[in-house]
């Protein structure tokens, strides 16, 4: 996962990226229920106020008991919440492709994280 062009702001996109080491690539997650923020920063992994399939993920400011902003990061190394999880859009791996929200499936790669 990737803050698109390391911009630090609300509403940035999360992508895609391949693994460079830098700061945007960088986020603080625990198993079981999580915020899933970008290390160092006051920003979370934030799916917006509508759930549902094809959401585009982003990044905002982290607020205490926002639903928007509540995760679970789960024993099959899903991130999600409310039957939806973080989804690998169309399973493509090109640099760039937006993440998103989509049902949670179990043995989806796309929706597989590794921490």
């Amino acid at each position: 996962m990737d803050v698109q062009g390391a911009v630090y702001a609300n509403g940035t996109p999360v992508q895609i990226y391949d693994c460079n080491g830098t700061p945007a690539q960088k986020w603080v997650i625990d198993h079981g229920q999580t915020k899933v923020r970008v290390a160092g920063t006051n920003f979370c992994l934030d799916r917006g106020e509508t759930p549902g399939n094809g959401i585009g993920m982003k990044i905002w400011q982290c607020y205490e008991n926002q639903p928007d902003q509540t995760w679970e990061y789960n024993a099959s190394n899903q991130i999600g919440w409310d039957g939806t999880c973080v989804d690998l859009t169309n399973g493509v791996t090109t640099n760039g492709n937006q993440l998103q929200t989509w049902e949670c499936a179990t043995g989806n790669n796309n929706q597989v994280w590794a921490v």
